[in-house]
């Protein structure tokens, strides 16, 4: 199959076929290419190498008779010794530089050879441009090496190049090949994915219905008319013990107000018992009302008699009838505030024994536990909802990902193979 492939892609073909095969033969032409590729360039490359393994042999020749060879006696002494002072080093360096031959497959060798001529040209502009007067003959000859050296190594440039950008479009397509493969498995499983919470949705849909059907239910059972009473006898406490903290209000507000005038009236008499006793009910009666109301009323009626003494001397002023009311004797405000309070705690125990009946009622804890269960049913379709969207969007990303990679592909192909290029790739999988 591939020795087709091969035939199909020889630039010596007269004429030029549509070049079609399936995406699982793509690895397989590519492979087929790049040999293609290496045997062109071993190929191409042949001459050059030769004419190159040529030139550094000569110049090997004639740094080694330049080591023996005598200086020109005839130029001045003054160049001579310079000569002869720049040779053994000139001529270490270049013995160096060359006692590595250029070897391996084409690239390696012209990255050999390059670097070789590199040090070469730096050596000779070093110690090297000292010979030439002493050493005429052996210089031009290393000169000529050199230029030959120089030529061959650019006539491979250019075919080591093409090779280098040839194997480059066969990794470019081999890795469109790769992403294609890659995008083909993240929509499958993304297709999975959604199928799959498309279906645990439906289930859901199914058990929350279910759920509030039975909910519905339960305005028919038997016991959810004694819940419906009960429910109306705590709303009619709730609305008793509305009334009872406005009437608690009432007590309060003048008292307070009326009590602080007493605490400083009896500081400013000098009467520091009786105002610390004030303070101490003043507090108790500003702070959170506790559920004994007789210990409240008891802490009132100890400092009446000093309160109602200091309206009666005339040091505290009963300025509007909630006041008059409450102070016009002992007993009035300390028993407003047990009946008050003693009320409120009876509407309280009502309600907490009604709501102990309710909360007793099959239908209430049934209703209690499917609403629960509503409720976890209902985060959990949130949950499953939005998982089913992050695996659509994944679904559409892979599908314009595979459209790309697609027609990426038969660029790259129709360019390496420079004709027009079929390839088979398959369809991504229905959903």
């Amino acid at each position: 199959m591939f020795n087709r492939l091969r035939d199909l892609f020889k630039k010596t073909e007269p004429v030029e076929e549509t070049l079609a095969f399936s995406f699982d033969d793509l690895p397989g032409w590519l492979g087929a290419r790049e040999e293609e590729i290496d045997s062109g360039l071993l190929d191409a490359t042949a001459p050059s190498r030769e004419a190159i393994t040529g030139a550094l042999e000569r110049l090997r020749e004639v740094i080694a008779r330049m080591e023996a060879a005598d200086a020109d006696e005839t130029i001045h002494p003054r160049l001579r010794d310079i000569s002869k002072k720049a040779l053994p080093q000139f001529t270490k360096s270049m013995a160096q530089i060359l006692s590595r031959e250029p070897s391996g497959d084409p690239e390696t060798f012209y990255a050999t050879a390059a670097e070789t001529l590199k040090s070469v040209l730096k050596a000779m502009k070093g110690q090297g441009k000292y010979l030439s007067s002493s050493y005429p003959d052996e210089m031009k000859e290393v000169r000529t090496a050199v230029r030959d050296l120089g030529r061959e190594i650019n006539a491979m440039t250019e075919t080591v190049s093409r090779a280098r950008a040839d194997r480059q479009q066969v990794k470019d397509a081999r890795e469109v090949y790769e992403s294609l493969t890659r995008i083909r498995g993240e929509y499958t499983a993304a297709s999975g994915q959604a199928r799959d919470y498309r279906k645990a949705l439906e289930e859901l849909d199914g058990e929350i219905q279910k759920a509030e059907e039975d909910l519905a239910a339960l305005r028919l059972r038997p016991d959810y008319a004694r819940r419906q009473e009960i429910e109306g006898k705590i709303r009619e406490l709730d609305v008793q013990d509305e009334e009872i903290g406005r009437e608690i209000t009432a007590l309060r507000t003048p008292a307070v107000h009326l009590f602080r005038k007493a605490e400083k009236a009896a500081g400013k008499a000098g009467e520091d018992t009786a105002a610390k006793a004030i303070g101490r009910a003043l507090d108790a009666y500003t702070a959170p009302l506790p559920d004994d109301g007789d210990t409240l009323a008891g802490l009132i009626e100890s400092v009446m008699p000093a309160t109602l003494a200091m309206i009666r001397r005339g040091d505290l002023a009963l300025k509007n009838q909630e006041e008059i009311g409450l102070f016009s004797d002992p007993d009035t405000l300390p028993a407003g505030i047990r009946r008050t309070m003693r009320r409120q705690r009876e509407v309280q125990e009502q309600r907490a024994a009604l709501e102990e009946a309710r909360a007793a009622l099959p239908s209430v804890i049934d209703e209690q536990h499917l609403t629960a269960e509503v409720a976890r049913l209902q985060r959990e379709r949130e949950v499953k909802t939005a998982a089913r969207a992050r695996a659509e969007g994944q679904q559409e990303i892979s599908r314009a990902s595979y459209a790309r990679e697609r027609e990426s592909l038969l660029s790259r192909a129709t360019a390496l193979a420079k004709r027009e290029v079929v390839i088979s790739v398959p369809d991504l999988p229905p959903t």
